[in-house]
């Protein structure tokens, strides 16, 4: 299933690993929307732009990938409650692209887990 069209949905991101980075943003929580989803064998993905930038290691990022971490937890499941996540940065052009969610050319920047939920 491709949910290309869904309407943003507001989402809640905490982070759990680099301990660093959650340092660095004293862990609150990020929020964000969840722009599109992709269903697909590995769990899905989801294009996630953020209200607030993350400004780490000299860079920023606005957006991110975010992928289910356990198996059988698709990350569609976010509609229904937590969904335990790793989320790699990418670049706005990335994100205006037409392939926001490839991720396979990543070779560096921003990565993280932690796990992603709708916003209260």
């Amino acid at each position: 299933m491709n949910i290309d069209a869904m309407n943003p949905m507001r989402i809640s991101v905490s982070i759990s690993d680099p301990w660093e980075l959650g340092e660095a943003l004293k862990w609150q929580p990020l929020q964000g929307e969840l722009l599109q989803m992709v269903n697909d064998e590995h769990g899905g993905r989801a294009l996630i732009k953020l209200d607030n930038a993350i400004n780490y290691r000299g860079s920023s990022w606005r957006y991110v990938v975010a992928t289910s971490r356990h198996q059988g937890r698709p990350i569609a499941e976010i509609q229904n409650g937590k969904v335990a996540s790793a989320f790699t940065g990418i670049s706005e052009q990335q994100a205006e692209s037409s392939s926001p969610l490839d991720t396979s050319n990543w070779r560096g920047g921003l990565a993280f887990v932690g796990d992603i939920e709708p916003a209260s």
